[in-house]
């Protein structure tokens, strides 16, 4: 028996197709975490039409290093949609285990939770990672090339998308989970990321659709 192709396997219009069905994997979270890969490679174009250009040289060490940083984002967040759909079926798996004894009953709570909490993981590091993708964006947009920054604003955008459906998913699983101490970890490290994360964005963005001189 075969499993069915990752995101990372995929075409486009077989994953789009995927998104599509009926069917709840991939779902948001996978998503969430293209979106954010996305937003990272607009911010890699714009570096990369900028780095190497004679009048854009006293940029280079700067933009450089911000551009290889998003490089392994959106590496990570391709990674991420893979794992979020696993995450998912490890949770379906454990929400199907037998409960006809007491005993059974006990372990598949037990089995629920802990998988809960890997599929709590996984949208978290994306928001994360969209959150420091959205602050990149920031460098990028300041020093990029001037003529490509809209580019860089569409990325801001999507950072910030990745950011709020990533962290709609840990605010849900959050809200499932019996370990309250866990719970109110999860939920203050959301709060945290959409603060920081969703200033960055727009910061990304001001600068970004700022008129050219």
């Amino acid at each position: 028996m075969t499993s069915s192709p990752s995101a990372t396997e995929r075409t486009l219009r077989e994953y789009l197709d995927a998104v599509a069905a009926g069917s709840p994997a991939p779902g948001g979270g996978s998503v969430a975490a293209i979106a954010g890969a996305l937003a990272a490679t607009l911010g890699e174009m714009v570096a990369n039409l900028t780095l190497g250009r004679a009048q854009y040289a006293s940029v280079e060490d700067v933009l450089r290093p911000a551009r290889d940083r998003l490089t392994a984002l959106r590496t990570a967040l391709t990674e991420a949609a893979v794992a979020d759909e696993r995450a998912y079926a490890a949770y379906r798996a454990a929400v199907a285990l037998p409960r006809s004894s007491v005993v059974e009953q006990s372990a598949r709570k037990v089995a629920m939770q802990q998988a809960l909490f890997a599929a709590t993981e996984v949208p978290l590091g994306v928001a994360e990672a969209a959150a420091e993708i959205a602050a990149l964006l920031e460098t990028v947009a300041r020093a990029g090339n001037p003529h490509i920054r809209s580019d860089a604003a569409l990325g801001a955008l999507l950072a910030d998308t990745a950011l709020l459906g990533a962290l709609l998913n840990v605010r849900a699983n959050a809200a499932q989970m019996r370990d309250q101490d866990r719970a109110s970890t999860y939920l203050d490290d959301a709060d945290r990321l959409e603060e920081g994360g969703r200033e960055s964005a727009a910061r990304a963005f001001q600068i970004a659709t700022e008129e050219v001189p």
